[in-house]
């Protein structure tokens, strides 16, 4: 499991990079994607690995990956289907 966690920590400091990276990103997407790496944060830092595995969570991460994968942001959109990944494979 702690290998599960270490592959999420990566991949949440991809995302931040990607969205430093982005400047054309509207509001909307980039508040929801903070909100969501945020939620990760606190849940990895109280290890609680039920909040990890909550479906909403994945939800939001793979809503703002398909409205991406329309624009031109494929680096996020490959971070952002990583992520969902793990957290939807894990076993959390």
């Amino acid at each position: 499991m702690e290998d599960k966690l270490s592959e999420l920590r990566q991949t949440l400091q991809e995302l931040q990079k990607e969205l430093r990276d982005v400047d054309q990103l509207d509001d909307e997407t980039r508040g929801r994607l903070e909100g969501v790496m945020e939620s990760i944060n606190d849940a990895l830092h109280r290890e609680d690995t039920a909040a990890l595995a909550h479906p909403s969570l994945r939800e939001t991460i793979e809503e703002r990956s398909s409205q991406l994968e329309d624009t031109s942001y494929p680096s996020l959109t490959r971070v952002l289907n990583n992520l969902a990944d793990i957290l939807g494979n894990s076993g959390l």
